[in-house]
């Protein structure tokens, strides 16, 4: 009996005597075992029919020497079928380790069996020998090479479109250094590619570092995927956002090896949310913050205030005589004399300090950082006298005034609702009074 006749005969020894081998394989991601075991049947058959096959001496030396383009008919089938085999193999996730074991597996058990029947061996000749090495040699090869095109074809497809993606795509090694770093972040950061490898991702103006190594360090840590947002600052000064999303690459033994990240330009998306923030607290006539954003402002300070024991002045500030001027002038004129008057009082108070409009002629101060009662009166006297003085509107001299009501916290109140009431009611007592004035809660209070 002949070595491929012995194969046929023997088929199914074969393989089960393959698939010990095959066991120790890890399922791939599309083929359970049964369809491993087919592939290799496949094989088999393949070769057999090349073994069978009538080759000359020509095809003997060309086999030998590894041009397949001047075999057989079967040969070349035989070169179809693996490079089948290894697409099968690569689509179903087998590294190129695991591919050529299976052929040697293969090898090995053909011959194994072969040579437990000295009978059937006896018969055979060592060219029949070299044939069924040659062909599984040729099968391996080919396979190899059809596995590596078909990696070396899904690396540049990846490449691509990384390459033409606008987001930022890195890969990361455990010392936050670029290990693979795309074109729209090489862009951003006004670096060729090539030139980022091996340094580290903090180095190209990254506005928050600590974030971004902290970040790093809990995707180590809890082997996990990590969002967040960070800026970047270009060459020219412009600042970009992005949000982010860094996760753990893996190797087989579960320990993470690298980190990649990818990164998208959430710049106008910001702005946006920026600007509906931004109409939705502060005044559109005089981009003052408005009785909302008021509102969040002076319980912040209460909390800071019960906290740090300091004192905090809320000023109720209402505009006499406006009505007055709003209606002879008109209300373009009126807004403007509006505008004016919230220019001069917050010209009276820092920059940490709020000043607000919330509504009509109305408007508020949340005073803060001050030991002495008598800051609070040098600012609201400040205030009167910078009222009081005509302004000019559309060409028009108007005079006007301001009354303010005060209420201190913790003396007057410890809520907003009592504060705002406590200031608004000494406010009216120093209309009350002959208005362009102000006076404290808490005299007011007494003289009740």
């Amino acid at each position: 009996m002949n070595l491929a006749d012995f194969i046929i005969d023997n088929m199914e020894s074969i393989l089960q005597d393959w698939q010990e081998y095959a066991n120790s394989l890890p399922p791939g991601k599309r083929m359970n075992k049964t369809e491993l075991r087919d592939h290799a049947k496949v094989m088999l058959q393949s070769i057999v029919k090349d073994l069978m096959a009538p080759q000359s001496v020509i095809q003997e030396v060309n086999k030998s020497k590894g041009q397949v383009e001047y075999l057989g008919k079967y040969s070349k089938v035989l070169d179809e079928t693996a490079g089948q085999h290894a697409i099968g193999r690569f689509d179903s996730g087998f590294s190129i380790q695991n591919l050529v074991s299976e052929f040697r597996a293969l090898r090995a058990s053909v011959l194994r069996l072969w040579e437990k029947s000295p009978q059937d061996a006896q018969l055979s000749d060592l060219n029949e020998i070299s044939r069924f090495n040659e062909a599984i040699d040729q099968a391996l090869a080919e396979s190899v090479d059809v596995y590596a095109n078909q990696k070396e074809r899904n690396i540049r497809l990846f490449e691509t479109v990384l390459l033409s993606s606008p987001d930022h795509n890195y890969i990361l090694d455990l010392e936050g250094k670029f290990l693979y770093a795309n074109k729209a972040l090489a862009d951003q950061c006004g670096n060729e590619a090539q030139q980022m490898l091996g340094k580290k991702i903090i180095e190209f103006g990254l506005v928050e570092v600590a974030e971004m190594e902290q970040a790093i360090d809990k995707v180590i840590q809890e082997k996990a995927a990590v969002r967040g947002e960070v800026r970047y600052r270009s060459q020219v000064g412009k600042t970009n956002f992005y949000e982010y999303i860094l996760t753990p690459i893996l190797d087989p033994e579960g320990k993470v090896e690298a980190i990649a990240g990818t990164e998208r330009d959430v710049t106008e998306r910001k702005s946006w949310e920026d600007a509906v923030w931004h109409r939705a607290n502060y005044d559109h006539l005089t981009e003052l913050p408005n009785r909302s954003l008021f509102r969040d402002r002076l319980e912040q300070q209460i909390k800071n205030a019960e906290r740090t024991g300091k004192l905090v002045a809320l000023f109720f500030i209402d505009l006499d005589k406006f009505k007055e001027a709003n209606d002879s002038l008109g209300h373009e004129a009126g807004d403007n004399l509006l505008q004016q008057a919230a220019t001069r009082i917050s010209s009276c108070v820092r920059q940490n300090d709020t000043v607000a409009r919330i509504g009509g002629d109305e408007f508020t101060v949340i005073l803060t950082e001050f030991d002495q009662i008598s800051h609070v009166k040098r600012i609201a006297n400040k205030m009167i006298k910078e009222l009081a003085k005509p302004f000019q509107v559309y060409g028009n001299k108007v005079s006007i005034s301001g009354s303010i009501g005060i209420s201190l916290i913790p003396q007057d109140a410890v809520n907003p609702e009592d504060l705002i009431s406590n200031a608004d009611q000494a406010m009216y007592a120093a209309k009350n009074e002959g208005r362009n004035q102000f006076r404290f809660f808490s005299l007011v209070a007494e003289k009740e």
